[in-house]
């Protein structure tokens, strides 16, 4: 591995081993020099775009790769991160990029009637192992580079064999193309070197895009803003009756590529009936595998790799007898916090009963805290059915899936099922009531990634008018904001509710299984809190204000402003706004301990305007909720009547 920049390998005099996913050496490593980085900085601050459309070109390049070096693809991934099932990636990548493709189309359509600006800034692509053939070289890469924004993908300290060379691949597909070197560049370099680059260049550069941990989404964030993360989260399955089926789905959700999925299962409630050797008997039939060629030889997806050196032994858990899996059994639920390992197979299990109110109440605390990415949900058909829209109702997750072992055409959920191009949008979301410590906005898959570094242009805002339909107390709402950019924004974002709610919750499209997806109010029983400082002004407060307002979300967002801001609390009582004149300290104290308590913000200045979408994600939870029968037209009157899809209130 070396840097490469505007089409040239630096090399580099320092080697440094490379490893694969399981902690063997694969390689090596060319270090960037001092003078290299200077380089790559030099090219970052002085490179710009020549392009805003390369869709025709990019086109090309990515009908290529997924065709004729889709093998190279999968065969380079499964060496480097040992995956077992490459194949179905680039399938589902083939269709899901059909959909971001064409969201932009739409996207360079708006920029050329006037209505958006896209950043052209170079962005950084941090990637991700497990998927990155769809999440980096394909969304964020190939989807950036045909709107004509430069890339610059960075290594990493493992697991970056592949990435080097999909990137060295499509430099070649580029300049095939004729399109200039300096679009695409690698930066192999110590991460001491990378934060270096990333933070001294800040001004030149756009979004930095990165799928990993928690803890490292916020590291990245505290010291690069423009930070757009995707994280993980302890995925839950909950069961109240256990049979064969149902222990089939929980040995698969947790062992899918050896715990190698972000939607691998890491937190399992069982009956209060469930013995022990029950649940360690889960796992006697899993297979060990050596390597990663060796499981895609012989159909091993849900194998475990044994004793290998990539991740940590998990501490506290008891290790099964015959395979290398981490098991904790307990009669209450996990800590908060509960701590992740890659390629460990690691699941705590619960002995809880959610049909009680108050191990239902403890539940859904313990899922708000700690926000799985997906919360698989199995019972009776009856019973599953309601209890799977009470929790949906009451949390905040971006995937639910709801099972049945009682009920032939609807087999047991499992927690790593989502197929957004059929409308299973899928996010990996960081808990709701810290969301700005991780990333800037939350990431939606499908969604087109150029939009979220775009922005609406002043001219086009400025054109926007109050509609005579908007309600009585929106139209004073508006008229007391002062700036007409702002009081663009907020039409634009009524105009965005009111269509993205017409029809809510949708219909997804697979035939495999039964899905709703659409915008959602925070769960139900709990408020979003604002907290504006002693110089807040109404028109930074009156974007986020709207969103709830226009909205059956009404009643779930609280003011809370500092005492010496006499001008705002003047505008908010004259408007009839509940708030509470407190400091944001004060606040703080007085929500610590709350179970009642979605998110906390702070409204800022907005320095610009971003898509509304985005803008949107950032307060109100999205997503879908799917059966695993198809054409449940039960399931779907059921989850369609609940109150928690949005809807506007005109």
């Amino acid at each position: 591995i070396a840097t490469l920049v505007n089409g040239e390998n630096l090399g580099g005099s320092e080697l440094a081993d490379t490893l694969n996913a399981l902690g063997k050496v694969n390689g090596k490593q060319a270090l960037a020099t001092p003078d290299q980085v200077n380089k790559i900085k030099a090219h970052i601050v002085s490179y710009e775009s020549p392009y805003k459309d390369l869709r025709t070109e990019i086109r090309n390049v990515e009908e290529n790769l997924m065709s004729e070096y889709a093998g190279f693809l999968i065969g380079n991934q499964c060496l480097d991160f040992q995956k077992q099932d490459g194949i179905t990636e680039i399938e589902e990548s083939i269709m899901a990029n059909t959909i971001e493709r064409r969201l932009n189309d739409f996207l360079l359509r708006d920029e050329a009637e006037g209505v958006v600006e896209i950043s052209r800034k170079p962005i950084y692509v941090s990637c991700v192992s497990n998927f990155t053939n769809f999440l980096d070289l394909s969304r964020k890469t190939l989807r950036s580079l045909e709107v004509g924004i430069p890339c610059i993908v960075l290594g990493r300290s493992d697991t970056s064999q592949h990435s080097y060379r999909w990137t060295q691949l499509l430099l070649q597909l580029i300049l095939n193309e004729g399109i200039d070197p300096g679009m695409l560049t690698f930066v192999s370099s110590s991460l001491n070197q990378i934060e270096e680059i990333t933070t001294s260049c800040q001004n030149r550069t756009g979004n930095l895009y990165a799928t990993c941990s928690r803890e490292l989404a916020a590291s990245i964030k505290q010291s690069y803003f423009n930070t757009i993360a995707s994280t993980g989260g302890p995925n839950t399955l909950l069961t109240t009756t256990m049979d064969e089926n149902v222990r089939l789905a929980i040995k698969t959700s947790a062992t899918i590529e050896s715990s190698g999925r972000c939607t691998a299962l890491r937190h399992c409630v069982v009956p209060l009936s469930t013995k022990d050797e029950d649940i360690m008997g889960i796992f006697d039939s899993v297979k060990e595998i050596s390597d990663g060629p060796f499981a895609v030889k012989n159909k091993l997806f849900d194998g475990i790799y044994a004793n290998h050196e990539g991740s940590a032994i998990p501490s506290g858990l008891d290790r099964h007898e015959n395979v290398d899996a981490f098991i904790k059994i307990s009669d209450h639920l996990p800590v908060l916090g509960i701590k992740e390992f890659w390629r460990k197979v690691t699941v705590d299990f619960s002995r809880v009963n959610p049909t009680n109110e108050e191990d239902l109440d403890r539940l859904v605390v313990w899922l708000n805290e700690n926000q799985p990415i997906s919360l698989a949900i199995n019972g009776p058909r009856l019973q599953v059915l309601k209890l799977g829209r009470t929790l949906f109702e009451r949390t905040g997750m971006v995937v639910y899936t709801i099972g049945s072992p009682d009920k032939l055409e609807m087999p047991p959920a499992m927690t790593c099922q989502a197929r957004p191009q059929e409308g299973e949008c899928f996010g990996e979301f960081p808990p709701r009531a810290s969301l700005s410590r991780y990333t800037k906005y939350p990431v939606v898959v499908p969604s087109s990634n150029p939009s979220y570094d775009a922005k609406y242009t002043t001219d086009y805002l400025r054109k926007l008018s109050v509609s005579e339909f908007f309600g009585k107390s929106t139209q004073a709402i508006l008229d007391h904001i002062s700036e007409s950019t702002v009081l663009g924004y907020c039409i634009l974002l009524i105009e965005y509710l009111q269509n993205a709610t017409g029809q809510n919750p949708k219909r997804g499209l697979g035939v495999g299984r039964t899905s709703l997806w659409g915008l959602q109010r925070p769960p139900l029983g709990m408020k979003s809190f604002v907290h504006c400082g002693k110089d807040t002004t109404w028109d930074e407060l009156a974007p986020i204000y709207i969103i709830f307002h226009v909205t059956t979300a009404r009643d779930q967002i609280e003011l809370s402003i500092d005492p010496q801001n006499k001008v705002l609390i003047k505008q908010c009582s004259l408007m009839k706004l509940p708030l509470t004149e407190e400091s944001k300290q004060a606040m703080e104290d007085r929500l610590k301990g709350r179970n009642d308590v979605f998110s906390i913000v702070d409204a800022e200045p907005l320095q610009e305007f971003p898509m509304v979408g985005q803008f949107v994600s950032v307060y109100l939870p999205l997503g879908h909720i799917k059966s695993t029968m198809p054409n449940d037209e039960e399931f779907a009157l059921r989850a369609a009547a609940s109150n928690k899809w949005l809807t506007t209130l005109f």
